[in-house]
């Protein structure tokens, strides 16, 4: 089964070591590992990424992540 949606990340020696005793330790792929972290980051963080701008809008919802249904 061909997967479309895919990217590559590169790590140093030593943050691999330490992805890797992650892995071991959770259980979990490091891809799984991977999705978490930038999740969990985006999801705390909406708006490391976005460019200040000249209209000074403050969003109030994060746009990044979709919204959860509970």
């Amino acid at each position: 089964m061909a997967v479309q949606n895919r990217i590559s990340v590169s790590f140093n020696d030593e943050e691999y070591a330490v992805l890797e005793r992650l892995s071991s330790h959770t259980h979990k792929s490091k891809a799984e590992l991977i999705r978490l972290i930038v999740e969990e980051y985006l999801r705390d963080n909406p708006d490391r990424f976005r460019l200040e701008t000249s209209l000074g809008i403050n969003r109030k919802a994060n746009i990044l992540l979709p919204k959860k249904t509970q």
